[in-house]
């Protein structure tokens, strides 16, 4: 048992592979763009964050006529190969079909835990011959160049395909059947319907390719629905947008929706769009991701807000496979898993009857180690607070 845990620990849960043309300058920018924003994914504490490694498969591993060194996914629960086309790439088709045929060929013998994401060409070079074979799909690069003026919208753009993809593969095994993950935006009608209402109707433009769903308020409801527990259903199965805005910790739907996303361990993630003061924060609003929005007529605000919630949401969907996994490893029962880390308010959630609470690494520092312990004295309930490290 101690060696398969052993080696379960050292074993990373997810990979990321860019392949590109040797000779493309833009190949190697995206895929250095991948890097710098996997390896720090979502949350940070301490200087640790959840890390997703990013490798390479451009240049021959020897001589110059030679494909990439092959790929091996046996390195990680999860593989996901990422395809940067272009018209440099195209020059080389013989040697890159083959190399990525063989890659999806061995999808099958790993139960495709594994996922293959092509970028077409901007030039709109034909796919892979294979890949046309099979029709597979690419994301239309070529068609952003028309509706994303800048470089950092279309960067944005990319990243929203891949963080979508990565979550949806990595639903089809942890969480079987489940419905398409909504983003519910939670506002104020007073100051936040405004920033809300873009966002949502950016989303659902047409001329978007992110296939994403939303769920912004009641007007979205059929006539005699129970508002509430429709609420509660959408946001027990998605991520929560907070626009928080001055008086959106004031708002009792604010704090109803908020407080139910953290009953439910969803991903959360603080839009901060106040412009005076805020009267009262909200306790439970804090213990979360923020993003400082500078709202302007150029909607790439929008898709860098999306781009950290989308990771934020990967963050937890990350850690939740791993803990789980990982308990029932080590055959621990009575367990609780919670994306962020502890504080009072998990002490209100469930019925009680967990022992053990696993979060996130780095350990909680002395002070707030000291609040929980004297919480948990005082209402006589036994817990044991662990990282994901300390399961073994």
């Amino acid at each position: 048992m101690a060696e398969a845990v052993n080696s379960m620990i050292h074993k990373d849960f997810l990979r990321i592979y860019v392949l590109w043309s040797p000779d493309s300058e833009e190949g190697r920018r995206v895929a250095e763009l991948l890097v710098g924003h996997f390896d720090g994914l979502g949350m940070e504490r301490d200087g640790v964050a959840i890390r997703v490694p990013v490798r390479f498969r451009s240049v021959p591993w020897q001589g110059e006529s030679n494909p990439p060194r092959d790929i091996d996914l046996d390195g990680a629960d999860h593989n996901v190969i990422v395809l940067l086309h272009d018209s440099l790439l195209a020059e080389s088709t013989d040697i890159w079909d083959q190399f990525v045929s063989n890659i999806r060929k061995k999808f099958a013998d790993r139960l495709y835990a594994d996922a293959y994401f092509p970028f077409g060409s901007p030039d709109r070079d034909n796919a892979l011959p294979s890949d046309e074979r099979d029709h597979i799909q690419y994301a239309r690069r070529d068609k952003w160049l028309k509706v994303l003026p800048s470089q950092s919208e279309r960067d944005s753009r990319l990243l929203l395909h891949l963080l979508l993809s990565i979550r949806k593969h990595l639903k089809r095994f942890y969480s079987p059947g489940a419905a398409d993950e909504p983003l519910f935006v939670s506002h104020a009608k007073a100051d936040g319907d405004t920033t809300a209402r873009a966002i949502v109707d950016y989303v659902n433009d047409t001329q978007n390719d992110v296939p994403l769903q939303t769920f912004y308020d009641a007007m979205e409801l059929s006539p005699g629905e129970d508002y509430e527990e429709r609420f509660r259903e959408e946001i027990s199965r998605g991520t929560l947008l907070a626009i928080t805005s001055d008086v959106y910790d004031s708002r009792p739907w604010c704090v109803f929706e908020l407080t139910t996303a953290k009953r439910g361990y969803r991903p959360i993630v603080l839009a901060d769009v106040g412009l005076v003061r805020t009267s009262r924060t909200y306790p439970y609003g804090a213990n979360l991701p923020k993003v400082r929005l500078a709202v302007t007529t150029n909607p790439g605000w929008i898709e860098h807000l999306l781009v950290q919630t989308l990771s934020e949401g990967l963050r937890c969907d990350i850690f939740a496979a791993q803990a789980q996994k990982r308990a029932t490893q080590c055959g621990l029962s009575s367990v609780v898993f919670t994306p962020r880390p502890p504080e009072l308010f998990d002490l209100t959630v469930g019925d009680g009857t967990a022992s053990i609470m696993v979060y996130p690494d780095p350990p909680v520092g002395a002070i707030e180690a000291e609040i929980l312990q004297a919480a948990l004295r005082s209402s006589g309930r036994s817990l044991e607070f662990m990282t994901l490290s300390e399961v073994r």
